[in-house]
Protein backbone atom coordinates (compact mmCIF):
# COMPACT_ATOMS: atom_id res chain seq x y z
CA UNK A 1 0.00 0.00 0.00
CA UNK A 2 1.30 3.42 -0.85
CA UNK A 3 1.19 6.44 1.65
CA UNK A 4 0.03 9.93 0.32
CA UNK A 5 3.75 11.08 1.46
CA UNK A 6 5.59 9.01 -1.32
CA UNK A 7 4.39 10.29 -4.40
CA UNK A 8 6.08 13.18 -2.93
CA UNK A 9 9.01 12.27 -2.41
CA UNK A 10 9.17 9.71 -5.70
CA UNK A 11 8.37 13.46 -7.55
CA UNK A 12 11.03 15.44 -5.08
CA UNK A 13 13.53 12.55 -6.02
CA UNK A 14 12.30 13.08 -9.60
CA UNK A 15 13.07 16.48 -9.58
CA UNK A 16 16.47 16.30 -7.78
CA UNK A 17 17.58 13.99 -10.49
CA UNK A 18 16.85 16.21 -13.12
CA UNK A 19 18.83 19.09 -11.95
CA UNK A 20 21.93 16.89 -11.09
CA UNK A 21 22.07 16.20 -14.43
CA UNK A 22 21.72 19.66 -15.59
CA UNK A 23 24.51 20.89 -12.94
CA UNK A 24 26.62 17.98 -14.09
CA UNK A 25 25.84 18.70 -17.96
CA UNK A 26 27.04 22.76 -17.49
CA UNK A 27 30.87 21.96 -16.88
CA UNK A 28 30.98 20.55 -20.27
CA UNK A 29 29.61 23.34 -21.32
CA UNK A 30 31.33 25.51 -19.46
CA UNK A 31 34.56 23.98 -21.07
CA UNK A 32 33.35 24.49 -24.41
CA UNK A 33 32.80 28.32 -23.67
CA UNK A 34 36.00 28.10 -22.47
CA UNK A 35 37.92 26.39 -25.02
CA UNK A 36 36.27 28.87 -27.70
CA UNK A 37 37.06 32.22 -25.70
CA UNK A 38 40.88 33.65 -26.67
CA UNK A 39 42.86 34.92 -24.23
CA UNK A 40 42.11 38.44 -25.86
CA UNK A 41 38.39 38.11 -24.97
CA UNK A 42 39.18 37.48 -21.29
CA UNK A 43 41.66 40.46 -21.45
CA UNK A 44 38.73 42.77 -22.41
CA UNK A 45 36.02 41.27 -20.44
CA UNK A 46 38.42 41.87 -17.39
CA UNK A 47 38.78 45.79 -18.44
CA UNK A 48 34.94 45.84 -18.16
CA UNK A 49 34.97 44.97 -14.67
CA UNK A 50 37.76 46.97 -13.47
CA UNK A 51 35.87 50.02 -14.93
CA UNK A 52 32.75 48.31 -12.75
CA UNK A 53 35.36 48.39 -9.67
CA UNK A 54 34.87 44.60 -9.47
CA UNK A 55 39.15 44.04 -8.80
CA UNK A 56 39.55 40.57 -7.59
CA UNK A 57 37.05 39.38 -10.54
CA UNK A 58 39.29 41.08 -13.21
CA UNK A 59 42.06 39.32 -11.77
CA UNK A 60 40.62 36.44 -12.20
CA UNK A 61 39.56 36.79 -15.93
CA UNK A 62 43.15 37.93 -16.54
CA UNK A 63 44.23 34.73 -15.35
CA UNK A 64 42.24 33.05 -17.14
CA UNK A 65 43.69 35.02 -20.58
CA UNK A 66 47.13 33.41 -19.08
CA UNK A 67 46.21 29.96 -18.82
CA UNK A 68 44.77 30.51 -22.52
CA UNK A 69 48.42 32.15 -23.52
CA UNK A 70 50.83 32.47 -21.55
CA UNK A 71 52.75 34.72 -23.48
CA UNK A 72 50.20 37.56 -23.08
CA UNK A 73 52.18 39.71 -22.17
CA UNK A 74 49.59 42.55 -21.55
CA UNK A 75 47.45 40.10 -18.97
CA UNK A 76 50.61 39.64 -16.81
CA UNK A 77 51.06 43.55 -16.66
CA UNK A 78 47.39 44.30 -16.00
CA UNK A 79 47.01 41.49 -13.48
CA UNK A 80 49.96 42.69 -11.59
CA UNK A 81 48.42 46.16 -11.46
CA UNK A 82 45.24 44.45 -10.21
CA UNK A 83 47.31 42.82 -7.65
CA UNK A 84 48.73 46.20 -6.82
CA UNK A 85 45.46 48.32 -6.17
CA UNK A 86 44.40 45.27 -3.94
CA UNK A 87 47.45 45.97 -1.63
CA UNK A 88 48.29 41.81 -2.75
CA UNK A 89 52.09 43.59 -3.30
CA UNK A 90 53.88 40.29 -3.39
CA UNK A 91 51.53 39.34 -6.33
CA UNK A 92 52.33 42.19 -7.85
CA UNK A 93 55.74 42.13 -8.60
CA UNK A 94 55.72 38.20 -9.40
CA UNK A 95 53.73 38.90 -12.61
CA UNK A 96 55.59 42.45 -13.28
CA UNK A 97 58.57 40.64 -12.53
CA UNK A 98 57.11 38.25 -15.53
CA UNK A 99 56.18 41.00 -17.46
CA UNK A 100 60.27 42.38 -17.43
CA UNK A 101 61.51 38.57 -17.57
CA UNK A 102 59.58 38.37 -21.06
CA UNK A 103 59.97 41.74 -22.98
CA UNK A 104 63.17 43.27 -20.96
CA UNK A 105 61.89 46.72 -22.88
CA UNK A 106 58.90 46.92 -20.92
CA UNK A 107 58.60 50.05 -19.65
CA UNK A 108 55.51 50.28 -17.65
CA UNK A 109 56.56 47.62 -15.98
CA UNK A 110 59.58 48.93 -14.50
CA UNK A 111 57.66 51.79 -13.48
CA UNK A 112 54.91 49.87 -11.82
CA UNK A 113 57.35 47.60 -10.43
CA UNK A 114 59.18 50.62 -8.80
CA UNK A 115 56.05 52.11 -7.67
CA UNK A 116 55.42 48.46 -5.90
CA UNK A 117 58.63 48.85 -4.26
CA UNK A 118 58.09 51.92 -3.27
CA UNK A 119 54.96 51.10 -1.72
CA UNK A 120 56.38 48.38 0.04
CA UNK A 121 59.55 50.54 1.16
CA UNK A 122 62.03 48.90 -1.41
CA UNK A 123 63.76 52.17 -1.91
CA UNK A 124 66.94 50.87 -3.87
CA UNK A 125 64.77 48.43 -5.80
CA UNK A 126 62.30 51.35 -5.96
CA UNK A 127 64.67 53.88 -7.52
CA UNK A 128 66.65 51.23 -9.83
CA UNK A 129 63.14 50.39 -11.95
CA UNK A 130 62.46 53.99 -11.57
CA UNK A 131 65.90 54.96 -13.07
CA UNK A 132 65.38 52.19 -15.79
CA UNK A 133 61.53 53.40 -17.00
CA UNK A 134 63.58 56.91 -16.96
CA UNK A 135 65.67 55.21 -19.05
CA UNK A 136 63.23 53.77 -21.50
CA UNK A 137 61.90 56.95 -22.32
CA UNK A 138 59.05 57.06 -19.46
CA UNK A 139 58.61 60.99 -19.07
CA UNK A 140 56.52 60.68 -16.16
CA UNK A 141 59.22 58.93 -14.51
CA UNK A 142 62.06 61.29 -15.93
CA UNK A 143 60.33 64.18 -14.45
CA UNK A 144 59.65 63.07 -11.07
CA UNK A 145 63.20 61.61 -10.48
CA UNK A 146 64.66 65.45 -11.97
CA UNK A 147 62.08 66.73 -9.20
CA UNK A 148 63.87 64.63 -6.63
CA UNK A 149 67.22 65.07 -8.48
CA UNK A 150 67.70 62.23 -9.02
CA UNK A 151 70.12 61.12 -12.66
CA UNK A 152 69.36 58.52 -14.58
Amino acid sequence: MRHKGQGMITKTFYCIAVVAVLVFSVPSCSDRKHNETSAQEYSDSAYSFVHAGNIPEAINLYTLAIEKDPEFIDAYYNRGVMHYFLKEYREAIEDLNKVIEKKPDHVMAYASRGSVYDKIGDWQKALSDFRKAAQLGDKDVQEYLRSKGIEW
